[in-house]
């Protein structure tokens, strides 16, 4: 399976290589809010927190455009239940690989409206290996505006949700010392919202 993901994924890449117009590589930072969902007997928290990561678009015509993305989130994941003897609070990262579409608005030759969705995977990790890791299809949504003061360097800034789809349930394990292993199962979504800002370069195509 991860093999066919892979020649798919490379294929998509080369497709959109030929078609693309023009390249645009943007490095990114914002601010993701917190978010929280239910487990059986409580609530689980993934903490607010600076975000980072980077953008690689394609665009294919003056309206649209295929862009590749990752981001980061820095964080700490806190689980509290009444079948827990004690609160979970542990350090946590969030990762989201993806890649999208963007409807493109031009306004004027320096600024652009966009909107559009984008698909991938979301990990929710845990360093310390006190829990281990989750990772889900996840799909996303953003819209923002794009300022080019210059030709090739840009201004980007957007808002984002991203939505980790939870239909056979959200885990998260502790093993507290040297007792047995708790799980604690949720099913409603996960969505994390946030803003984000950075630098467009564009390349000529």
């Amino acid at each position: 399976m991860k093999r066919v993901l892979v020649v798919l994924f490379l294929s998509l890449i080369s497709c959109v290589d030929l078609l693309a117009q023009g390249v645009e590589i943007t490095p990114f930072t914002g601010y993701t809010f917190q978010s929280s969902f239910n487990i059986v007997g409580g609530r689980a928290i993934i903490r607010d927190g600076q975000n980072w990561g980077g953008m690689l678009g394609f665009s294919l015509n003056e309206f649209a455009e295929v862009e590749l993305g990752y981001s980061y989130l820095g964080t700490n994941a806190v689980a509290r239940s009444r079948d827990l003897q004690n609160d979970v609070d542990e350090r946590a990262q969030v990762h989201y690989a993806t890649v999208g579409v963007n409807r493109l608005i031009p306004r004027s030759e320096k600024v652009t409206l966009f909107a559009g969705g984008k698909l991938g995977t979301g990990t929710l990790a845990f360093p310390e290996a006190n829990i281990r890791n989750i990772t889900r299809f996840s799909v996303g949504f953003q819209g923002g505006v794009k300022i080019f003061p210059t030709e090739n360097i840009g201004i980007r800034m957007q808002a984002n949700l991203m939505v980790p789809i939870m239909g056979v349930g959200t885990s998260l394990w502790w093993s507290p010392g040297q007792g047995t292993q708790v799980g604690l199962t949720g099913w409603s979504p996960i969505a994390q919202f946030g803003f984000t800002g950075g630098l467009i370069f564009r390349l000529p195509g």
